[in-house]
């Protein structure tokens, strides 16, 4: 089983020695954002009520995977040396039936799936995570139950004539199962995270985390909606970690689940905002029809506006033609008799003040409306008393510090993962009693040019990060030229969104890219005719090169069992799958470019030794496998079956890295046009006649036995062929070892500066 993951002195995930290891994997998977029964995905058309009178009937069972398949889901993740596995789960699929109503059979179904995950080819490292985007899927994302829309007086089913949500559903032809073709009302690409700037998002994201202080006449059951809101998603989260100790405590006895995320990118909806009359200068994303946040209020009311519209260019987002929205007399309220009848559902009992068929926060005094006079926005500074900092450190603390003492309660090894906001560094929790020494900070990164223009520019690229977080005086300053630029920008980034939050919760916390990936359906799904995926290669390789320069530990957004070139990962038209089942059928050489079926694996292994060392011969696996064939903590990144079919961009996401480095990391390079490897670290010293070397991973794909060659500044080295595994038994201090193609006279990895220092190459042959 795979050995329990430490935390060393200087934030490193480390083994029970010391030595320094890296998880690298995916998440597993994006199907769980929609319903499995019925299938559900946000390409199936609104055509009746059934959508939101139902939904507290949906199972989302079956959704990741088909327990049947999950064995060779993994079998393909270890042929990549993948260890590790983010496995999202909603609200909704834990409480869709109505507050406190859990689907204990889905639980019972991620148990069986976790149990599997487990018993697999060894086992992986997996930890949890509450998933969700722009609140729920009816509102736009993914993530919580239909009933919380209610709980906080809306009817979603008014967002489309009121603007206060954008449903990829309400775009798509009942009778041709298409998207509709007209330019003005098409599903725009990447607009659905403009929900996050609409009335049923920003109030719902309010409301959590700013209740108390924002809506105090909120109260539902004697709690202030905040209150009530954020007691329900984490005791739904602690039920589902409940009913897996209980049923089956040793997927936390063989380290198989590992730890929990707080909540998948937390977001302050309008805390913060100066002007609710006005779009933020600083809001980056403007796509489509973009109301202010008045305008929002003024539309859920039913109330006529005339909005701003705007569209994509190459030079960003430039304003088009204004658009009248009409509601037409509907409101995204419920009405009194809609309230009634919900209340009795769910057995909720209201504060007097809250008063139905209402804006939330025109019973607050934002704004009001008076007899044949135009409305009036009365406070519109009403959320500017908290600005980004203050949300993060203290309305994100404190939902963190309530899910951080459940979690404890139930158990104080594992991992809690705490992720603030999007590109923001985390809260300043320094010598807080919520910030232990089982503590990680996640981050998440996705490239600001490459994400929005699904294209791999290698002109221009934008130091995203450094925008968000206002490092410039003037954007233009954020500007990069070259694809050389492009890619040291992006390590840049990674590397200062790591400082940023060593700063923040000190040297000693581990910092985890939960989430980083990139779009395949690149130039208008172009590598789909053509299956030529070279853009989606280089952005990806652009990532590897950034994340393995600081050894940065990471789960790729995502594997999705389902993706299909027509409707990508089933949600909104992403389509950021590294698998398809629609590429399965070839393993497809992106060097030549033709198709070609993977050659069986090797059935044995080969050393090779520098002139001073011994040479060994190896017919078994490498030494850290145990005589009864169980594997110790490097076992997830080794495995006796391989397949590659069906991966995307395979050049880049097949890449060696260290799997436990016998001492600490100091740089490292793959390059992928060189197919060379660089890496460089600080060896321990080991006592007297004792060898305990450093274990790579070392793909086939890319060095096959007979043409690896390898160079290094001390030490012999193991390769065993069938786990794809490199034995570098070195010397303590200071060493490098480069690995290369025997066709390539000497390693001319990037970067590297000591190769005046080799001793002669070595072939394995």
């Amino acid at each position: 089983m795979p050995a329990k993951i430490h935390i060393s002195a200087n934030g490193e995930f480390c083994d029970e020695d010391g030595s320094v290891i890296q998880l690298r994997g995916v998440n597993l998977d994006p199907s769980v954002k929609i319903p499995a029964k019925p299938f559900l995905s946000t390409h199936a058309p609104i055509s009746d009520s059934t959508f939101f009178d139902d939904a507290d009937k949906v199972s989302f069972i079956n959704h990741p995977l088909i327990p049947e398949d999950i064995e060779q889901h993994i079998i393909r993740l270890k042929s990549l040396g993948y260890n590790t596995i983010r496995f999202p789960f909603t609200w909704e699929s834990l409480e869709h039936a109505g507050p406190g109503q859990y689907d204990f059979d889905y639980m019972d179904y991620v148990i069986e799936v976790l149990t599997k995950i487990n018993s697999a080819q060894q086992g992986m490292y997996v930890y949890l995570d509450p998933h969700q985007d722009v609140w729920s899927r009816f509102s736009g994302g993914s993530g919580a139950p239909l009933w919380t829309l209610y709980c906080a007086g809306f009817q979603p089913a008014n967002f489309l004539a009121t603007e206060a949500a954008i449903l990829h559903n309400y775009y798509i032809d009942p009778k041709t199962g298409r998207e509709v073709d007209k330019d003005e009302e098409s599903y725009l690409k990447m607009v659905w995270p403009t929900n996050y700037f609409k009335l049923a998002c920003q109030t719902m994201f309010t409301l959590f985390f700013g209740g108390k202080q924002f809506a105090p006449k909120c109260i539902i059951n004697g709690k202030n909606i905040q209150d009530y809101l954020q007691g329900k998603f984490n005791d739904a989260i602690m039920a589902l970690c409940k009913r897996i100790k209980d049923k089956a405590p040793e997927l936390f006895e063989s380290n198989c689940v590992i730890g929990l995320e707080s909540i998948n990118e937390p977001n302050c909806g309008y805390i913060g905002e100066t002007n609710l009359d006005a779009i933020p200068k600083e809001r980056d994303l403007k796509l489509g029809r973009t109301p202010t946040a008045f305008q929002s209020f003024l539309l859920g009311e039913g109330i006529e506006c005339t909005v701003d519209q705007y569209k994509k260019t190459f030079f960003g987002f430039s304003k088009g033609k204004p658009c009248t929205v009409n509601p037409k007399g509907k409101k995204a309220w419920l009405s009194a008799q809609e309230r009634d009848m919900i209340d009795a559902k769910y057995n909720w009992e209201r504060n007097p003040e809250w008063k139905p068929n209402t804006c939330i926060w025109k019973l607050h005094g934002v704004w009001e409306t008076q007899e044949n006079k135009s409305p009036v926005l009365l406070k519109p500074n009403y959320f500017s008393q908290i600005d980004e900092t203050i949300f993060i450190n203290n309305h994100f603390v404190e939902y963190y510090t309530g899910i951080y003492k459940k979690f404890r309660a139930f158990d104080k090894e594992l991992f809690i993962i705490i992720q603030p906001p999007v590109m923001k560094p985390p809260p300043n929790l320094q010598n807080s009693e919520i910030l232990d020494n089982r503590t990680i900070c996640a981050c998440h990164f996705y490239d600001g040019m490459t994400l929005m223009y699904k294209t791999w520019n290698k002109r221009i690229g934008i130091d995203t990060y450094g925008l968000v977080n206002k490092k410039y005086l003037n954007p233009a300053f954020a500007v990069v030229l070259g694809e050389n630029n492009i890619r040291k920008c992006i390590r840049k980034q990674l590397s200062e969104m790591q400082k940023d939050a060593k700063a923040m919760l000190g040297k000693k916390v581990p910092v985890f890219f939960t989430e980083i990936g990139i779009p395949f359906d690149m130039d208008d799904k172009k590598a789909y005719i053509t299956n030529d995926y070279s853009s989606q290669t280089a952005a990806l390789d652009a990532l590897g090169f950034a994340l393995e320069g600081s050894n940065l530990s990471y789960s790729l957004w995502c594997y999705c069992s389902i993706n299909s070139h027509a409707w990508g990962d089933n949600w909104n038209n992403e389509d950021f799958s590294i698998w398809s089942p629609d590429d399965k059928p070839l393993y497809h050489n992106t060097q030549s470019k033709t198709p070609t079926r993977e050659p069986s694996p090797a059935s044995t292994a080969v050393s090779v030794s520098t002139p001073k060392s011994k040479s060994s011969s190896l017919s078994q696996p490498p030494s850290f496998i145990k005589p009864h064939g169980k594997l110790e903590l490097d076992s997830p990144s080794c495995t006796l079956e391989i397949d590659l079919s069906g991966f995307r961009a395979l050049d880049a996401i097949m890449r060696p890295f260290p799997i436990k480095i016998h001492g600490t990391f100091e740089f490292a390079e793959f390059n992928l046009h060189n197919k060379s490897y660089l890496l460089k670290i600080i060896g321990k010293t080991t006592p007297e006649r004792t060898t305990v070397p450093t274990y790579i991973f070392v793909p086939r794909h890319h060095f096959t036995p007979s043409h690896l060659s390898i160079r290094s500044s001390s030490g012999h080295y193991t390769y065993n062929a069938n786990y794809q595994v490199l034995e570098w038994f070195h010397e303590s201090g200071y060493q490098f070892i480069e690995i290369c193609v025997k066709s390539r006279s000497r390693c001319s990895t990037p970067g590297s500066d000591d190769s005046n220092d080799l001793p002669a190459e070595c072939i394995i042959s």
